[in-house]
């Protein structure tokens, strides 16, 4: 996914100091660099859940962690490089501004795609992050 749970879209990352009336915190100015990744397990609905579990939806943990950063540029640490390795100042930035959710959710396939609803808690943030624990997706199919 773009979005890292536990978040709003467009809320983590560098912040202007004004503005921010739809995002607390500050508007959003982006980055050079950007990351999700996610760990997660599921199982199927309990048994005493039929109908949910006749039509395929499922429980599942989560573990999300990701990052937006803006590096300067610096992603060659400043350098024209053919090295395709980060400088070690911009990892270093990358992993201090690391943010991580933990958190369980519901998936059900429908035959237009695939929906989620999930609860997320933000173990680690920033101060001017958005945060959102509640949200809700909806993945289309096609073909």
């Amino acid at each position: 996914p773009g979005q890292l749970r536990g978040f709003m879209p467009a809320g983590i990352g560098p912040r202007a100091s004004r503005g921010g009336s739809s995002v607390p915190g500050g508007d959003a100015l982006g980055g050079d660099l950007f990351y999700t990744s996610t760990l997660a397990a599921s199982i199927p609905f309990p048994s005493y859940f039929a109908k949910l579990r006749h039509n395929g939806a499922r429980l599942f943990g989560f573990a999300n962690a990701g990052t937006c950063v803006a590096t300067g540029g610096s992603l060659l640490g400043g350098q024209q490089s053919s090295s395709p390795l980060l400088s070690l100042p911009v990892w270093s930035q990358v992993l201090q501004s690391s943010r991580l959710t933990v958190g369980g959710g519901v998936s059900a396939g429908t035959p237009m795609g695939r929906f989620e609803a999930t609860y997320a808690v933000p173990i680690r943030y920033g101060p001017r992050d958005a945060r959102k624990p509640v949200q809700f997706g909806f993945g289309f199919s096609f073909g």
